[in-house]
């Protein structure tokens, strides 16, 4: 569990950069209209990124899920960001029509791809580094 709980913290981190990341690229490119955030902002995206850092949970599995079961945690987990993030943003308004729903709904999934790719190269590296040790200690032991 212990392990779970380092993930949602690292997701969280990894979120809230690149919500900052899609925001600060969008706003070179859509100009001035786009930039009335408030001063209390950055602390909204603090506040959702910390949120929608704890479905990560999901992926925290006791054995090794089958493909079915991974893949239906994966939806699941899609889900609930969205949920959570469309919901919070509305609260926090960031949109009030369903027009001005989509850029927020495009950021998301923007957002949950790069999370996805730089977790998926996280834990190839981490998993190329056992290899690699595991073949040093079975080097060794030969």
């Amino acid at each position: 569990m212990k392990d779970a709980i380092k993930m949602a913290i690292s997701h969280f981190f990894i979120i809230s950069v690149c919500v900052m990341t899609v925001i600060g690229i969008s706003n070179l490119f859509i100009g001035e209209s786009f930039r009335g955030y408030g001063l209390d902002f950055p602390f909204q995206i603090l506040l959702v990124g910390s949120t929608s850092a704890l479905p990560s949970l999901l992926y925290y599995f006791r054995t090794e899920p089958t493909r079915k079961q991974f893949l239906i945690r994966v939806f699941l987990h899609f889900i609930s960001i969205m949920t959570i993030v469309l919901g919070e943003g509305y609260l926090l308004g960031w949109y009030r029509s369903a027009v001005d729903m989509i850029p927020v709904a495009a950021a998301v999934v923007i957002v949950y791809a790069a999370v996805w790719l730089i977790s998926v190269h996280s834990g190839n590296k981490v998993e190329r580094g056992i290899n690699e040790a595991l073949k040093r200690i079975n080097g060794e032991e030969e």
